[in-house]
Parts: C-alpha cells; structure tokens; sequence
C-alpha cells in the first residue's frame, strides 16, 4: 500500500476545495497540498452566482480576474421581477428592480463544470498534488500533534494518507460533518430546489419593445441574476455563456412543493404556469435537470484546535436569494489560511487556539445573521413594494457592513474578530426587528388587498439612494460607521411608515431603537 504525507490535505476538488488549493500554495508555496476528489470529472452542477465578496476574493486574493474575464461572464448585478397573482403578467409589464449601469465592484457568473476543470489544471501546474477518481474513507482525526491519517481507494490501487492539517471541502457528501455529527438541521427555514439547464433560451436583452430595454438604460439584464418572485418562492435565470443559462426554482416546502417538480416533467410543467419565465422559454431545451429536497443547513463547527476544518457546502449553507454561497467559501478560506499562517510564523498554541476560536464564533454569527434575512419572510417575496423595501435595507447593509471589512482584511485581524463577536447581539436584534416590520408591513398589504399593487409597470434603479459606494472598502471611524448605519436603518423605518400610512417621525429614531430586541408582536 502506497503512503503519502502532506503539510495540507483538501478532501473534495470542486469549488470550495479548488479555491483553498490555490490560495494555499500562493501563500505557502514551501508547504504539500494534496487534493483528494471522488468523481473522475467536473460536471454542471448550481451555483453560478457570485456577489462582491467573492468577487473581491476571487480578483484580490487569487488573481483570476484575467481568466474570470475571458472564459466566464461578468455580473450585472441582482435583478427582480414582479407579477400579478394569477402568474400572467407579461415580462415588459413586470415591475423591476435592478442596475442601469455596471456595478461599480465586479461578481461573475460562472460555468461551474468548466471552472472547476480549469482549476484543478492551474493548481497541478502549481504544486497541488490531485487525486482523482479516490474515495476517501476511515478518517481518523489526530487529538494532538500527530498527523491526521485515511485511507484512499482508486479503482487500480489504496493508499494512506497523513497530513498536518486536514480540510473537507467535499459539498453536501460533508465528509467530516456526517462523520464527526456536525450537521444541524435548520427547522425554522426549510427550502427546496430544483434546477436546470437550457440553451437556445431568448435573450432577455433581445425581448420586448426598445421602451423596455431602455428602461435599463441599455444595460445587459441578460448577464444579470434575474429573480422572478412570487409569495413562497422564486425561479431563477442565470446566463452561463454558449448560448446556456441555468433555470432554477426554490421555494419553501411547506405549501406548494411537491416532489413531482424534480423530474422533467414537473418542472417544465411548473414553469409552464408563469407567463413572463415561460415567455423565455419558448424555443429552449431542457439539458438535465437537478435539485436538492433541504436546501439549507448549518454546523456545530467550522474549524478545530486540531488543525481541521470545512469550507463550503461541507460546512453549512444559508439560502441563495442573495448568491451568499461563494462569500461563505471566501471567509472559511481565508480564515483557514489565516490559522495556517500564524501557525507556520510560530504563534503560540494558546493564542492559536484563541485565533481558531473566535474565527469559529464569527462564522456561526454570519450563518445566523444570513439566516435572519430570510426566516419567515419567503411570503413577502411576491410583492414589489415589500421587496423594494427589503431591498433598500438588505443592499445598503451588504455593501457597508460585510463587503466594506472584507476588502479591508478586517476578519483577518483577531481583535477584530473578538469586538464582532462581542457586538453580535445587537445586530442580530436588528435584523429580527426589520424582520418583524416587513411582516407587519407585509400584513397590512394583505389586510388592505394592496399586496400586488405595485407589481406592474414600476421600476427601483437597484443602487438607488446609496451615493457612497465608491467609498466602500475604505477605512473609518466608529463615528462614521454608525452614523451611515443610523442612516440606512432610518430610510427603511421611513419607507415602511409610507406603506403603512403611519405619520412621519420629526427626527430620525435612535439607533439603539434598532438595536434591542422588541417583543415579538
């Protein structure tokens, strides 16, 4: 029986794993990396969406913006569409909100198959030794400083294998997760999807008359993530280049999910029933077709004073509304590759182990903050008004909360980290407290018949209001901090007293109004 032994092993070659192989042999290129992959090639799988973190990562961190560039489609942002309650609303009729012009910081649309075949190529090039066609089994993590060992079967031979730090970047196979019983059920928000692709679907940028395509002032919708919303759910199209886009429907299960929508059939059916999707569907072919029946789930831990860790959907997965999935990876990279580096500089075990675990409470604090953007809130969906206004919270907060600190480096910083950690209460409240209010909001357009009111012929440029977007990334002080959060919290209460024809408050609402929890109503 063959034995190796590297510094770092990656179980799993597809994004996640791919991603942290070139990110550790750029930074450490005098350490072993080994890759272990169990499917002998890359296929289509979901996923294609990225948002500016990632996009930040994938540029800054890794270099690809060259490859991304050529082989791969630039973003043009989130962009939503709105219906009438039977489903029937012609496309150029649907309200809309999205971008009239490029996004100030680039996110791609990505051909997964052929990513993650280019990847493995690029990092063999490099250094990383890749295994194919191997099922990893018999995982035996270390508890001390010896190496953590498995066993790896091909078809022709088996082989041992040690390494100093392990990582499971293995999807939803989640190796280490089903092993060590780290997976936890997310019973609060259970979704379901399903997905496939097309070509020959019409370009959305070729529909309609030229009042519609300017509306956008031009721009691609076609290179856009477009949601088309409706109350539980939403379906997708994603733009993949050669003529393929990605088509996919997620929705809650309780309701209207049936296990009939994963087969063909089903799902053609389905779509069939929603005039502006199918409208672009019209001469498309269905290619394959695949889907998940629990989409969302989270995990006790993401990294271990043992030296192991998960990244990706290994780890845990939020919900795609917002195309979050990639940022996830971007942070467990990057903090994996943090833990090494201070490991390999020397750092002490006790403050290592203090590093590991404050970056394993911050993960849980931004699975749980991701979380409560959507708990309980799939029913407002449906309606422009109440997305927009969503909307109008969720952008602004990305932009100056997440997105600003990430291109700063502020989570590699371990004080960093300490102070989130510490100031995690207040902006989950936050977050439950703006959920409350889109749901009384929510109830109140019900309550009035005024759900869809707003569902034809409107339209929200998508970065409307948020002038400071070149300034995100730059360093500032707590003051400035809060006082743009005080702002952003304050137009959403504004505009949620519009729709509910409550009077205007004189002065804007302090922000600790935002931040302490309040009863539930």
């Amino acid at each position: 029986m063959a034995h190796h032994h590297y510094d770092i092993a990656i179980l799993g070659a597809g994004l996640a794993g791919n991603l942290m192989a070139r990110q550790l042999r750029q930074t450490f290129p005098h350490l072993t990396v080994g890759m272990f992959e169990k499917r002998e090639s890359t296929s289509f799988k979901v996923g294609e969406s990225t948002v500016e973190v990632t996009g930040d990562y994938l540029i800054r961190r890794l270099g690809l913006e060259t490859y991304l560039t050529e082989h791969h489609l630039v973003k043009n942002g989130l962009r939503f569409f709105f219906d009438q309650k039977n489903r029937q609303a012609p496309l150029i009729d649907m309200s809309e909100i999205g971008g009239i012009e490029r996004p100030f910081f680039k996110s791609f649309q990505l051909d997964r198959s052929r990513l993650e075949t280019d990847l493995q190529k690029m990092n063999q090039e490099d250094g990383v030794d890749l295994h194919v066609g191997c099922g990893v089994s018999d995982v035996q993590l270390s508890s001390n400083s010896s190496p953590h060992q498995f066993s790896v079967g091909t078809t022709t031979q088996k082989m041992q294998v040690q390494s100093r730090w392990l990582i499971d970047a293995s999807g939803r196979s989640s190796i280490l997760a089903r092993q060590e019983n780290l997976r936890t059920p997310e019973s609060h928000h259970t979704l379901a999807a399903v997905w496939g692709r097309f070509k020959n679907v019409t370009n959305i940028d070729t529909f309609g008359p030229e009042a519609f395509r300017q509306r956008v002032h031009g721009t691609s919708r076609h290179t856009s993530t477009n949601h088309f919303c409706y109350p539980g759910y939403w379906i997708w199209f994603i733009a993949l280049g050669q003529n393929i886009v990605s088509v996919g429907i997620v929705m809650e299960r309780q309701g209207r999910w049936q296990d009939s929508l994963r087969k063909a059939e089903g799902f053609l059916n389905f779509l069939k029933q929603h005039h502006a999707p199918w409208s672009l569907l019209q001469e498309a072919e269905l290619l394959d077709i695949g889907s998940f029946q629990h989409l969302t789930y989270g995990t006790r831990q993401y990294f271990s004073q043992n030296r192991w860790g998960l990244t990706g959907e290994a780890a845990a997965f939020t919900d795609p509304f917002y195309s979050p999935g990639s940022d996830f990876i971007a942070l467990e990279n990057d903090l994996l590759t943090n833990m090494i580096r201070y490991e390999e500089e020397g750092m002490s075990i006790p403050k290592l182990h203090q590093l590991i675990d404050r970056s394993n409470a911050y993960m849980h604090f931004r699975y749980e903050a991701s979380m409560r953007l959507y708990r309980n809130l799939y029913s407002l969906f449906g309606s422009y008004e109440l997305l927009k206004l969503k909307w109008q919270l969720d952008f602004p907060s990305y932009y100056h909360i997440w997105l600003s600190e990430f291109m700063q480096d502020l989570h590699l910083n371990e004080e960093f980290l300490a102070d989130k950690i510490q100031e995690q209460q207040p902006v989950l409240n936050a977050l439950s407290n703006f959920a409350q209010l889109f749901q009384k909001v929510e109830h109140h357009l019900h309550d009035t018949q005024s759900f869809f009111r707003g569902n034809l012929g409107q339209f929200t440029n998508a970065v409307e209001g948020v002038e400071w977007l070149k300034e995100v990334g730059q360093p500032q002080t707590p003051r400035q901090f809060f006082t743009r959060l005080h702002e952003i919290f304050n137009c959403c209460q504004e505009q949620a007293n519009q729709l509910l024809g409550t009077p205007q408050t004189m002065n804007p609402l302090p922000l600790s109004h935002f931040l302490t929890l309040r009863p539930t109503a």
